[in-house]
């Protein structure tokens, strides 16, 4: 493939060992990345005129949560370009190369993770909250002691990392006490909170920080969340300690890092979200609302038991021009129809509003805020 009179411009893919060769030219001018994790045909590196100058290492097959059912994603594990061919557009072209592919294959959505100041840039968006509780293991000793069962231990998972914080016991999960997992009681809470103060004495530390309800690892099914008030939010609260609740919004931050989402298709994210909702809802509201955005079309049309995507719209249709990552926002519940209209200054009819409301309520999915880490 030629993009120029002057340069010649090849992908290769990890199937041939040309191409896992060029990858690994361009890691060792990068950074080292796992090919072995990658379905050989998605591990691509772009040449230009014969040399190996960046990579891209997808996996297309992962799935995320959906309110009603679950949708394909795929995840960017990697991508990167060599250090001395940096700032000539590689980068860009190679993502663009890999956007077209997902689009011919039918994958509705791309996430990754990484720097805001990269992938802001090529339109990604947020769409995860964090939450942490930031608890004193002096006011958990005042209030509940420090003497507990010696199982209790077992339900913490900690990082003790004096060179990131010297006075910060990170509690990376604290299991039968969360969100979702059907062990929900305010005497398990009780015991991981002194179990927690105690470990937190012994190593000399006073602050602790419970990342809770779990947040699982990036390219994950990202899990729903209804309520994120546990009995140990609960209990923790009365010992003193800070619940906090923040949008992934990584500018500013000590890590600019975060989970980003991106539309490829945007008939396909709404269509793939709408497959098992009339399974969730005895009646859709009668009404029709499009959206238009960078990544196409989509009419959402209501009808009593049924709702469907479209890619054509009605000219007597409510008309919603909003970036397709606002879509994206509204469609996974980052952000309510509600939000979303305010921040864009969109004026909505009640019938839009309560349609979307219908179809897309809010909800929570969670991601680790390392700034928290290495700040607090």
């Amino acid at each position: 493939m030629t993009e120029s009179s002057e340069q010649r411009v090849e992908y290769l893919t990890a199937e041939t060992e040309q191409g896992r060769a060029a990858i690994r030219e361009v890691m060792d001018r990068s950074y080292q990345a796992d090919i072995e994790r990658i379905p050989p045909g998605w591990a691509r590196v772009r040449l230009v005129d014969g040399v190996p100058v960046s990579f891209i290492l997808i996996d297309p097959d992962r799935r995320i949560d959906l309110m009603a059912g679950e949708m394909r994603y795929a995840f960017i594990a990697d991508a990167a370009t060599r250090t001395d061919r940096r700032g000539e557009g590689h980068f860009r072209a190679t993502l663009d190369e890999a956007f077209a592919r997902l689009r011919d294959a039918d994958i509705p959505l791309v996430i990754t993770h990484g720097r805001v100041d990269l992938y802001r840039r090529f339109g990604f968006d947020v769409f995860t909250h964090h939450c942490g509780i930031f608890a004193r293991a002096s006011r958990i000793e005042a209030h509940l002691g420090l003497k507990h069962p010696p199982q209790a231990r077992e339900r913490l998972r900690t990082m003790d990392a004096p060179y990131v914080h010297p006075n910060l016991l990170v509690v990376e999960e604290a299991t039968g006490i969360g969100a979702s997992s059907g062990v929900e009681s305010l005497p398990a809470a009780r015991t991981v909170l002194q179990a927690a103060a105690a470990i937190a004495r012994e190593r000399g530390r006073e602050r602790i920080l419970f990342e809770h309800p779990a947040a699982p690892s990036y390219g994950s099914r990202y899990p729903i969340y209804s309520s994120l008030e546990t009995p140990l939010t609960s209990l923790a609260r009365t010992c003193g300690a800070l619940i906090c609740v923040q949008g992934a919004e990584p500018e500013g931050e000590p890590v600019p890092d975060a989970d980003w989402v991106k539309v490829l298709n945007a008939r396909l994210l709404v269509e793939q979200a709408l497959r098992h909702v009339t399974e969730w809802y005895d009646e859709i509201p009668e009404t029709a609302v499009c959206f238009e955005s960078d990544a196409g079309t989509v009419a959402i049309v209501g009808a009593s038991s049924r709702v469907e995507a479209r890619a054509d719209m009605d000219p007597e249709m409510t008309c919603i021009n909003w970036p397709s990552t606002a879509l994206a926002q509204l469609v996974l519940g980052y952000r309510s129809v509600d939000t979303l209209a305010a921040i864009h200054n969109t004026p909505l009819d009640e019938d839009s509003r309560v349609l979307l409301r219908t179809l897309f309520p809010p909800c929570w999915r969670l991601s680790r805020n390392e700034s928290w880490t290495y700040s607090h």
